[in-house]
């Protein structure tokens, strides 16, 4: 299984990456808000020499047709390790499968994002998607099970033999998480926040300091 940090925090993807845990970075539009970015196409182009060779996903901004595509295009050759996101639908509803192949047929690695459904993950596979990232809280938002939907494209992909990778997104705490690595995700993308929150315990910091009061204890007492 693949760990990604959704993150543009230089510095989070340094710590994190120090850790010799992540695979990779996801960012998109909103990620890049939070985070305080003014300069996306420099934040990519740092981000993807930082964690090489692990990948970058950097989302279009196009809606959809030849801009989007021009953009996407553009996108990719910033490093090899970048993967090029692009939405399912655009706003109104319809499909940008045409671009997705296109990318594809280009040697674009492409991440269908905001996958919603069973049906969505398994068209943009068809499509070329190299990574469908499925929204798992946000298909719980709907009144749907979001790690079931993970589990039956995982067991449609397997069952095809497609190459087509799932990023579990969208995880609200270490729950979802744990969902998602159940549910048969080939990766999952976490923001800072909750990566700390997976390894961390309140019980794990209190028996630390149990030992190193003891290791204190014993010193003393030699002493």
């Amino acid at each position: 299984m693949k760990l990604f940090l959704d993150s543009a925090d230089e510095n989070h993807v340094k710590f994190w990456s120090g850790q010799g845990i992540l695979d990779g970075v996801t960012t998109n539009p909103s990620v890049l808000l939070r985070d305080g970015v003014t300069d996306p196409t420099a934040t990519f182009a740092s981000l993807a020499r930082l964690i090489a060779p692990g990948v970058l996903h950097a989302e279009v901004t196009a809606e959809s047709g030849a801009a989007l595509v021009s953009e996407a295009l553009a996108l990719s050759e910033l490093g090899d390790n970048v993967a090029i996101k692009v939405p399912m639908l655009t706003p109104q509803g319809v499909p940008c499968l045409a671009e997705m192949h296109e990318l594809a047929g280009a040697g674009v690695q492409v991440n269908t994002t905001a996958c919603l459904s069973y049906g969505q993950a398994a068209l943009a596979t068809k499509a070329g998607a190299r990574y469908v990232s499925i929204m798992l809280g946000r298909v719980d938002d709907e009144g749907g099970d979001g790690a079931a939907v993970i589990e039956e494209v995982r067991r449609w992909l397997d069952r095809w033999g497609y190459r087509t990778e799932i990023i579990a997104a969208s995880l609200r705490g270490p729950g979802d998480v744990r969902r998602a690595m159940d549910a048969g995700a080939h990766c999952v993308t976490v923001p800072p926040a909750i990566l700390s929150k997976l390894a961390d315990h309140k019980y794990t910091r209190h028996t630390v300091q149990e030992f190193l009061d003891a290791a204190d204890a014993t010193a003393a007492k030699a002493a």
